[in-house]
């Protein structure tokens, strides 16, 4: 086998097809680049601090599980810039919680681009290569150019990247969103006949959009599409709208199978990072990430079949320490390399929010302006 430097490596799991390594060699690549990255970390006081007082050791490092991971609130708390502050090239929020503090990630150019790549290599997967007509639930103000975005503007410019004309359904009512119904009409029977790319966050799509058009007894007739969604189900959940109700009335919506309605799962800390539901409902990793699903009491990897909180790893990052970041979202660990589907590495679910955790999410922080108003 042909020795790899570290660059090549990355560029090897981010540029090269997804889901095709088996998990031990997958493993053994993402480690030796995760390890390299670490004295990077160091730059940040804030990181080498908590390295110090942790007694890391690099060298006593032998699996991905023995990584040392940031908890996501660190983020709101501290500045984790590893780059100079010529460097930056983006600043991304998360929306602020209710404590009115928002995540900060900061992005130089490198990271950018390869945040970029990744998603465009694991959407690939799932959608082809073809850029499609793109109907975003959502108003164009959401991606407004600029240094500093929020979360749901980088979801939005990411997948974006698969459109070859975009449509912006909503608009600004009152500050809230309302369906341009002339507009919808349009992009209908201009497309519907193409294969295309709806995307919307989780609860936008449902209170904005579907519960609108299902009660007004709106039906579109937009069989040929690929619905993604994400964000938001703390809200939904607390609605009772469970992900099989949502994934049905989608499709009924659109006149299109219930299959066309694909959730995945992502984070701003971790841009570029996308868990994408297969056909039998199970999420998976791409080759540059890992997740690492840990037992809520002791902090150690949960067995198949486990239930406990989710740890993404990435290898995108060089100007914050994205390498391994414990979120408080809960997972179920199901299985590795033997999903039907075909796709190697680790699959899961995603099951909830921690019950205590402060909402955080930028389909949740929509849901509480909106309610608030």
């Amino acid at each position: 086998m042909i020795k790899l430097d570290i660059a090549e490596i990355i560029d090897e799991l981010v540029l090269g097809e997804q889901f095709n390594l088996n998990q031990n060699e997958k493993e053994n690549l993402l480690l030796k680049t995760i390890l390299s990255q670490l004295d990077n970390n160091m730059e940040n006081l804030n990181i080498r601090s908590m390295y110090e007082k942790l007694g890391v050791d690099k060298n006593s490092i032998k699996t991905l599980e023995q990584v040392p991971y940031i908890p996501v609130n660190m983020f709101k708390c501290f500045d984790l810039r590893i780059c100079t502050a010529e460097q930056v090239a983006r600043v991304l929020h998360s929306s602020a919680t209710t404590t009115g503090i928002p995540s900060r990630i900061y992005l130089d150019k490198k990271t950018s681009i390869r945040q970029t790549q990744g998603l465009i290599s694991t959407l690939s997967n799932f959608l082809g290569s073809k850029r499609r007509p793109m109907l975003i639930i959502d108003d164009a103000e959401s991606n407004k150019k600029g240094d500093s975005i929020t979360a749901r503007g980088a979801a939005i410019r990411g997948v974006s990247a698969f459109a070859r004309e975009i449509c912006y359904v909503m608009d600004k009512d009152k500050g809230g969103l309302k369906i341009n119904i002339d507009r919808l009409r349009a992009f209908e029977r201009k497309f519907k006949d193409e294969k295309i790319i709806v995307y919307g966050f989780t609860y936008i799509l449902w209170s904005k959009f579907i519960k609108v058009l299902k009660e007004e007894k709106i039906q579109l007739n937009i069989p040929n599409l690929k619905l993604l969604h994400s964000g938001g189900w703390k809200k939904l959940t607390s609605e009772k709208v469970e992900k099989e109700i949502f994934s049905k009335t989608a499709a009924e919506v659109f006149k299109t199978n219930i299959s066309n309605v694909i959730d995945f799962y992502g984070m701003v800390e971790q841009l570029g990072v996308v868990f994408i539901d297969c056909e039998y409902g199970y999420k998976h990793v791409p080759n540059f990430a890992e997740i690492i699903i840990r037992d809520i009491q002791t902090l150690e990897e949960v067995k198949f079949g486990g239930i406990g909180l989710i740890e993404v790893m990435s290898i995108l990052g060089t100007s914050y320490p994205s390498q391994a970041i414990l979120t408080e979202d809960i997972g179920e660990f199901i299985g590795i390399d033997d999903c039907p589907c075909g796709r190697h590495g680790k699959y899961f679910r995603f099951k909830s929010r921690v019950e205590k955790a402060e909402i955080r999410g930028c389909g949740d922080t929509f849901a509480q302006r909106e309610v608030g108003r």
